[in-house]
């Protein structure tokens, strides 16, 4: 996991600054929103939301059992039978052969900064539009079934967008009682709401992204509707340990047909000789569904520590996300996070608007518009954006 870091120390102000924000940032964002959702035919980029819209645990439609990465063969009839709106003859199958199944993820995205204005203490400050498009996942799964059932050995290997690397790597051993699973090797820990999008503050300030990983071993078991986890690793992102402590990593959640409670926890030492750190991260999250319409939460404290300080930070996501219609789905969310707890006038927010839409199967298309509010140093941050991403899978 990142290890969270002291907040930037910002340039005192005699006086507190304001933003501006240019007519072109919000109204072309929001008409360009409007526009495309008009436009579209007439039902989350998020993955956790099919997990609450069906009652089902994450091992229902992925092979990690905590989520993410290749889906099994009941999430792969899912995304071909459920989610598109435009259905297609014929079903994609991705085994070759009895043993071997293949898989993978890629996602195109194009985005906009729209120009900032901030003033501080008569100073005016400002920062420039940019679009640029990118590659945020291109991922290929590999899964091989030792003893069917029972024994399997599972890749996750990144190709792009910086190269080839190893992102997931472990040999699973499930069946076991109480529907119990022993994982070791490499792989994503065990904490939250496994959304997609590494950039939300919940993931991002928390750093149980996509892009860290590390290595130990997880034991979980996940009888009726109750699921518990808890990963022993080395708390380097995936590299060698240079002391004797070790992550602890864990989880729990109770889910049932409309409603998903849960509750995780992570403490790593990373003290070495002549240099202490310590960090201690926990949260809650919640998912329910009440006919077309899902609502999800999530909020983290992270509490750290040093030889000579200690530093609280919080995050918060909550969204709603209604199904228009089969495969269509209209989101509205809001985030904030606050980097150094108890100094005033620091908090982060962003306000989200958005759609996302399977047209066919394997195929999704994605649209939002964020609001950020920060504070005045910080110009960059309080530019608004607008999000364009076409994500296929397999």
């Amino acid at each position: 996991m990142t290890t969270p870091l002291p907040p930037p120390n910002f340039e005192p102000v005699g006086q507190l600054g304001r933003v501006h924000r240019p007519l072109v940032g919000g109204l072309v964002a929001a008409m360009a929103f409007v526009c495309v959702v008009i436009c579209a035919p007439t039902a989350l980029r998020a993955e956790p939301r099919f997990a609450v819209r069906e009652g089902l645990q994450c091992a229902h439609c992925h092979i990690n059992q905590t989520g993410g990465g290749m889906r099994t063969a009941f999430g792969r009839a899912f995304a071909q039978t459920n989610l598109d709106t435009i259905a297609l003859a014929g079903i994609a199958d991705p085994r070759a052969g009895d043993s071997l199944t293949l898989g993978g993820n890629l996602r195109l995205s194009n985005r906009t900064l729209f120009p900032a204005n901030t003033e501080i203490a008569g100073k005016k400050r400002h920062a420039a539009a940019e679009n640029s498009f990118d590659m945020s996942e291109g991922n290929l799964y590999l899964r091989a079934d030792v003893v069917p059932d029972h024994v399997t050995f599972y890749i996750d290997e990144t190709v792009a967008p910086e190269g080839a690397s190893n992102r997931e790597a472990f040999l699973l051993i499930e069946g076991l009682p109480w529907h119990a699973w022993l994982k070791a090797g490499r792989f994503l820990l065990p904490y939250g709401l496994r959304f997609p999008d590494d950039t939300m503050f919940i993931r991002q300030q928390t750093g149980f992204t996509y892009a860290n990983q590390d290595l130990g071993v997880e034991i979980g078991f996940a009888p009726g509707p109750l699921l518990a986890s808890v990963a022993i690793t080395n708390g380097s992102l995936g590299g060698g340990d240079s002391n004797l402590a070790k992550q602890i990593t864990g989880q729990v959640a109770w889910v049932r047909d409309w409603l998903r409670v849960g509750a995780s926890v992570a403490w790593n030492d990373t003290s070495t000789v002549g240099f202490g750190f310590s960090s201690l991260t926990f949260g809650g999250h919640l998912g329910a569904r009440l006919g077309r319409l899902l609502a999800l939460a999530e909020v983290d404290w992270i509490h750290s520590a040093n030889e000579s300080e200690k530093w609280d930070q919080w995050a918060l996501y909550t969204g709603l996300d209604l199904e228009v219609r089969k495969g269509l789905y209209l989101r509205g969310a809001f985030e904030a996070f606050d980097p150094l707890f108890g100094l005033v006038e620091n908090e982060r927010d962003r306000f989200v608007v958005g759609f996302s839409w399977f047209a066919v199967p394997w195929l999704e298309v994605r649209g939002e518009v964020r609001i950020n509010r920060d504070i005045p140093q910080r110009v960059e941050g309080n530019g608004d954006e607008m999000v364009f991403e076409l994500h296929t899978f397999l």
